[in-house]
Order: C-alpha cells, then sequence, then structure tokens
C-alpha cells in the first residue's frame, strides 16, 4: 500500500510511526514541503498529516496549507483512510468547519492522557489511563460534526478524534524519537525560553520514563491505522470489479 506523509518541516519526520508502517508493508512517499511545492503525483492509498510550527490557518505565508486540506478533504471523502498528527488534526478540524485557535496554556513535553471510549479502536483498547504522550503545541481546535472523542486530558480536551470511519487527527505526536524530540529544541522561542527554563533537562528525564511505553502504542496504532488502509483499499478493488 501507498501512503502520501505531508511533512510541513525537516525538523518532524514521520520518525517510529514510519518504521512501523514500512514493517507492515506501507511505501512511504513524503511531501517534503520545504523542497517541494506540489505533493509528489500518483495514487495513494492513505494520507498521514504530520505536525510543525505554522498555524492551521496561514494561508498567507504557507500557501501549501490549502492543498493539504484539499487532500483531507479528497481523502475522506473517498474512504481513503486519513491520519493527522498536532497540526495534522488541527487541518482535519478546519478542513470540515471548525475553529482552530490557541490554547489556555501550551502542552510542551510528556502529558497524561485517558481514554474516552475505546469501542472499535484496537489501538487504544488497553490504553493504560494517564500514560503520558509528548506534546509540542500551543493551539487547539473544536471537534467537526459528528466526530468521535477518543482521548482526552485537563489541558487540552481533544487530543484524539475519528471522523466518520477512516478519519483520525491526533493532538499529541506519537511518531517522535528521542533524537526528533532533542531537535525540537531549537524551535525554542524567547517565550519558552521565559516559561520553561528547564525544558531541555525535563525532556530528557521524560523521554527516559516514557518513550519505550510510547512507542509500543505507537506500534499498536500504526498496525490498526494500516490495517484500514488495505482493508478501504481491497473495498475500492472489490467496488471496481462489480
Amino acid at each position: 500500500m501507498d501512503i502520501l506523509i505531508v511533512q510541513h518541516v525537516e525538523a518532524d519526520p514521520i520518525g517510529i510511526l514510519g518504521r512501523y508502517l514500512e514493517v507492515n508493508g506501507a511505501w512511504l512517499h513524503t511531501w517534503l514541503v520545504p523542497q517541494q511545492p506540489t505533493p509528489p503525483a500518483g495514487h495513494y492509498d492513505g494520507l498521514i498529516v504530520l505536525g510543525g510550527p505554522m498555524n492551521a490557518c496561514e494561508d498567507d505565508n504557507f500557501p501549501h496549507l490549502a492543498r493539504v486540506i484539499q487532500l483531507i478533504q479528497e481523502f475522506h471523502d473517498q474512504g481513503r483512510p486519513v491520519l493527522g498528527i498536532c497540526l495534522g488534526a488541527q487541518l482535519i478540524a478546519r478542513a470540515f468547519g471548525s475553529r482552530v485557535y490557541q490554547n489556555e496554556r501550551p502542552e510542551l513535553g510528556f502529558t497524561p492522557l485517558f481514554p474516552v471510549t475505546a469501542a472499535g479502536e484496537a489501538w487504544i483498547q488497553d490504553y493504560p489511563p494517564g500514560m503520558p504522550m509528548m506534546q509540542w503545541h500551543f493551539d487547539t481546535f473544536d471537534l467537526p460534526t459528528g466526530a468521535q472523542l477518543l482521548l482526552t486530558n485537563d489541558v487540552c480536551a481533544n487530543q484524539a478524534f475519528r471522523l466518520g470511519s477512516h478519519t483520525y487527527g491526533l493532538q499529541f505526536h506519537p511518531e517522535v524519537t528521542p533524537e526528533i524530540v532533542m531537535n525540537w529544541i531549537a524551535f525554542k522561542t524567547d517565550w519558552i525560553e521565559a516559561h520553561y527554563p528547564h525544558l531541555f533537562e525535563e525532556l530528557r528525564e521524560q523521554l527516559i520514563l516514557h518513550w519505550v511505553q510510547s512507542a509500543q502504542f505507537t506500534e499498536k496504532l500504526a498496525n490498526a491505522w494500516y490495517s484500514q488502509v488495505v482493508a478501504a483499499a481491497q473495498t475500492v478493488s472489490l467496488l471496481r470489479q462489480t
């Protein structure tokens, strides 16, 4: 199965999520936006939209965002699975008419998440309540109409949702490796320096405590999502034969 990856910046690649997808048999095709103005041509069975430092509505400075919105809508309407991570989740919300706005406070580092429902979702069936996942965001969003909330916490309510049967948005970062997290320190602003002066040290400690469990969760996520990609592609193929 061929998966299109939208990578907004070099510092936020598909990471360990991509490795698990490849183990399942996926062929990953990355649209690295700083190097390509448009996505690579071809047919793709699934779409993953990664994170980035820009605002989800910042079209004037980042004109590719409008094309990403179109891709999300096209894949969703055609029943091809979509997975949005952080900015990607916010773009899914925007694509279906929901508001994206600044959260009351940012989430930087590993924060606990809590399942709302696990109905039909193999990747959160055994999610330990309060298990921390990596976060790096200042914005949040309203759930699209008809979306099912899957994970939440007290800082940012909408942590994971499903829209329809094949479109998912995750506010947190399941794709990270320790190397990716450490590279994000380069994005520190004066505000972060002032309010999170020990962020580098805290992230190193959190990675030691939480990354292995986070990676195990990411493997379950990758397996479940890729199974949907395969099933959706098989359904399309059968419909074409009838």
